[in-house]
């Protein structure tokens, strides 16, 4: 049985091995700012701050290389940019996806809309900037 109803104070976004957005929940719509049709096919730079992007990138290209994810299943607070082009720090988990024979296919990220009155948590996995060279 599917449900097609949203799970209210989550957002899920989805991408494929070439990162690359194939979900795009309608909690990633109340969070973010941008309609699924926009998003879908676009690639998850969408929501990854430019100062961010090199060391995602290089992450997410590693990871769907060698099948292996250093972040898999971590919990942190992670700068996500919005629509309207503010960076927020957001509460989110990434899992890392792979086929029954485990050929890496993508990767999952689920955001947690802040709650009334709820005070940042602080990371569990430092992540920072790309320094220039």
């Amino acid at each position: 049985m599917t449900h097609d109803r949203p799970v209210t104070g989550s957002a899920l976004v989805v991408a494929d091995v070439d990162g690359h957005i194939v979900h795009w929940s309608a909690g990633a719509t109340e969070l973010f700012g941008h309609a699924a049709d926009d998003a879908l096919g676009e690639p998850v730079d969408l929501i990854v701050p430019a100062e961010y992007r090199d060391r995602h990138w290089a992450g997410f290209r590693r990871a769907m290389a060698t099948g292996e994810c250093r972040l898999d299943g971590a919990a942190t607070n992670l700068p996500t940019l919005h629509r309207d082009g503010t960076i927020r720090m957001i509460p989110g988990r990434f899992d890392f996806l792979v086929d029954p024979r485990g050929t890496p296919i993508g990767a999952a990220a689920i955001y947690a809309a802040p709650a009334g009155g709820e005070e940042a948590w602080g990371p569990i996995v430092e992540l920072a900037p790309a320094s220039d060279p």
